[in-house]
């Protein structure tokens, strides 16, 4: 076994038994009485793993750093060296920030009746903490962060910290350098981030663990980069083939043949006297005469140095293939329209944006506030802010209004779908 694996199984043996702990910063004041105990601190809960994965798990088995498998750091560098993955990737980032997120409190009403949520204050600690994540990030930044973790590595880790009041704070990291360490019995023992020199060792509890569905490996996510990675190449290997070219590629355009051969100081004096006569604007078009030349054949390019077009324009079309980006947001307005410019929006909403903030709701549901102990809150993002969706606002009024008046739905039920309060005399008919 390497180093580097003898250092992760270390820090795995350190997590499981206690021996290395990370410094952490002392508790601050206990929950308010609105919140329930975190999963972790529940007496005899064991987190345990399906017998399909231990059986595949063995003892002295350990994750490999990160950075050698799923999560490379060169799929990073692709947002500074392909355009098209720059646009796309930014594009959905700043989707993603765009609508606010809602913190609701969820009470359950008399037996047969819907539960109903009504919004937490905007003094709730969780609501704070999502606002301002921690003293450097606010929610923007965490979301963008996340969604372009997402988009690069497949995955986003969360480190949940305490700052100096006991308040807990939530710190993006880079997936690159983040290795899971997997466990028999409870499937994931910890996590091992590789940021400096000093690995740091969290516990399972002490992250929050986003990532897209890998067939080949569930214990890592599919970065959207390894199916388009060759279209990416092919499009940035392009430019620089087109930038060579435009810098003249080391090849000229023509070449002269002469009629005697000549030496270095005899073609120093010839070039010399050539660009004196016929560089610059003032000698455009001036007929050339040269005794020494006895023919001129000129350099073309050939198909397969002109394809770097169609090429650069398949790397774009893959890129928004992958990503979900309509080209026409990525800048392509070839045969663009108003409408189907409208038209581009609302599918990227519709078909990208809307499932991937949904996608992080349920984890932000499921993981996050029960280990913050908020079991009872939940988290929505609000889409009707958003402009291309507002069609779809304006059809869902047509329907309920029609609903209403034919008697299938009463106001109250309206209002509770939309999570507003009842009305004394909602229910009526």
């Amino acid at each position: 076994m390497d180093d580097k694996a003898t250092m992760i199984t270390r820090l795995g043996q350190a997590l499981r038994t206690g021996g290395i702990r990370r410094h952490r910063i002392a508790p601050g004041p206990p929950p308010p009485d609105d919140r329930t105990p975190p999963p972790a601190a529940v007496p005899g809960r064991v987190e345990r793993a399906s017998r399909a994965a231990a059986a595949e798990r063995r003892p002295s088995e350990e994750r490999l750093p990160a950075g050698e498998g799923w999560a490379r750091p060169e799929y990073g560098r692709y947002m500074a060296t392909s355009p098209s993955v720059y646009a796309a990737v930014k594009l959905r980032a700043d989707a993603v920030t765009r609508p606010p997120l809602l913190v609701y409190r969820t009470s359950g009403g008399p037996p047969g009746t819907p539960r109903r949520r009504t919004l937490v204050e905007p003094t709730h600690p969780l609501t704070r903490l999502l606002e301002r994540v921690n003293p450097w990030h606010t929610r923007g930044d965490l979301w963008r962060a996340t969604e372009i973790y997402l988009c690069l590595w497949g995955a986003a880790f969360w480190a949940i910290e305490h700052g100096a009041d006991g308040e807990p704070e939530l710190w993006p990291l880079r997936p690159d350098r983040m290795a899971v360490i997997p466990d028999r019995q409870r499937y994931v023992r910890g996590f091992v981030y590789r940021g400096s020199a000093t690995p740091v060792a969290y516990t399972p509890d002490e992250i929050v663990w986003l990532r897209y569905f890998n067939p080949m490996d569930e214990l890592a996510g599919l970065s959207p980069l390894a199916p388009a990675r060759l279209s990416a190449d092919m499009g940035h290997e392009g430019l620089q083939f087109n930038r060579n070219l435009l810098r003249n590629s080391a090849r000229p355009d023509f070449l002269l043949l002469t009629n005697q051969e000549m030496n270095e100081t005899e073609l120093e004096e010839f070039y010399v006297r050539w660009e004196s006569r016929y560089q610059g604007a003032a000698n455009s078009y001036r007929p050339a005469v040269a005794s020494a030349v006895r023919d001129v054949k000129t350099l073309g390019l050939s198909h397969r140095d002109l394809d770097f077009i169609q090429g650069l324009r398949w790397s774009l079309e893959e890129i928004s293939r992958t990503y979900g980006v309509p080209k026409l947001l990525l800048g392509d307005f070839e045969r663009a329209t108003y409408a189907n410019v409208q038209a581009a929006e609302r599918m990227f909403w519709r078909n990208t944006i809307v499932p991937e903030v949904r996608f992080l709701e349920e984890q932000l549901n499921s993981v996050l506030l029960p280990r913050l102990g908020y079991s009872e809150l939940t988290v929505e993002f609000d889409l009707s802010v958003i402009e291309a969706l507002q069609e779809d606002e304006n059809s869902r009024v047509q329907r309920e209004t029609a609903l209403l008046d034919r008697g299938v739905l009463t106001i109250n039920e309206v209002r509770r779908a939309r999570n507003l309060p009842e009305v004394p005399w909602g229910d009526a008919q």
